[in-house]
């Protein structure tokens, strides 16, 4: 995967191993007190619960708590390599402290030029975001950090144009949209959380306000 082989790039220039890298240049610098690989002993009895539920209809009442997921002792001990596509821990607080620094002008731990990129639609026009599930979304392109919404569809009708948006099998989904200037993060600690009606639901009740409190503004 290319964020795991990036990790380990960032591990060969630096020579640090890559906690090490992100502490320094990242987690650091931008107030991330509650983001790693490993748990400190203070942290563990705050680390929520993960459940899951049907994977076939996200809306069926009953979730089961998975405690072996995503593998048993998962955030207590460390592992042999740490991967650049999976395995920290956060809080919406250290979420949104990052988010708000991948704005242009706001100081943040890339240049400008850098942030473009990133939510420039990286991919020719016939090709797009696709999942086992849904198929083919040719209104998602995708940049250096996620899917980018090329166009509104029926899932999300009123997300601008240009909007970066990913998210994680546990639940915790992000947004940012450069037009609008908002952050949006929604962390459910639901198993395959990623790409289940709630996160449209509320990213588009999320919008919704916003732009009602813009008219009355």
């Amino acid at each position: 995967m290319g964020p795991d082989v990036l990790a380990r790039l960032v591990e060969i220039v630096t020579g640090q191993r890559y906690i090490e890298a992100l502490q320094q240049r990242l987690f650091g610098p931008l107030g991330m007190v509650d983001t790693g690989y490993v748990l400190q002993p203070g942290q563990v009895p705050r680390l929520a619960a993960l459940y899951g539920g049907n994977f076939a209809d996200p809306n069926e009442p009953g979730l089961k708590r998975l405690d072996e997921l995503p593998w048993p002792g998962a955030f207590l001990t460390p592992v042999p390599r740490q991967a650049g596509a999976s395995g920290l821990f956060t809080t919406q607080a250290d979420m949104l402290a990052l988010m708000r620094r991948l704005f242009p002008g706001c100081g943040g731990p890339l240049r400008d030029a850098t942030l473009a990129e990133m939510f420039r639609d990286q991919l020719p026009a016939q090709l797009c975001v696709q999942f086992l599930q849904s198929g083919p979304l040719p209104t998602l392109g995708f940049g250096l950090a996620g899917a980018v919404t090329r166009r509104a569809f029926e899932l999300q009708p009123n997300t601008p144009a240009g909007e970066l948006q990913w998210g994680g099998l546990a639940g915790t989904h992000w947004a940012i949209s450069p037009a609008t200037g908002q952050a949006l993060v929604l962390m459910t600690q639901r198993y395959m959380g990623y790409w289940n009606p709630f996160w449209f639901e509320w990213k588009g009740a999320v919008y919704a306000a916003l732009n009602s409190a813009r008219r009355a503004g």
